[in-house]
């Protein structure tokens, strides 16, 4: 191997190690607009697990609703398809 070669070769690895550090120092200190960024991700964090604890008092309420020993679905489902049929017929005469 030769002098030339390797001084470019010791050129080429201290470009990939600069460029190597440099990245990481960017990661780890973060962008300027980084707390920015942050903030606004709390946010929505937030604003998502809010949605989540909706969503399962919802949950809990329909199971409650479906499970219920007085709640007749089938039944419900029947008297609606009988009111609709006499809307249907007194609309159609």
């Amino acid at each position: 191997m030769g002098i030339g070669n390797v001084f470019w070769l010791s050129v080429t690895i201290i470009a990939v190690v600069t460029v190597v550090a440099t990245a990481s120092v960017k990661i780890i200190r973060g962008h300027p607009g980084s707390p920015k960024r942050f903030e606004a991700l709390e946010s929505d964090l937030a604003t998502l697990e809010q949605d989540l604890v909706d969503s399962r008092e919802r949950i809990i309420v329909l199971e409650k609703i479906v499970t219920d020993q007085k709640y007749d679905l089938g039944k419900q489902i029947d008297e609606l398809a009988a009111n609709y049929s006499v809307s249907a017929r007194t609309v159609a005469s």
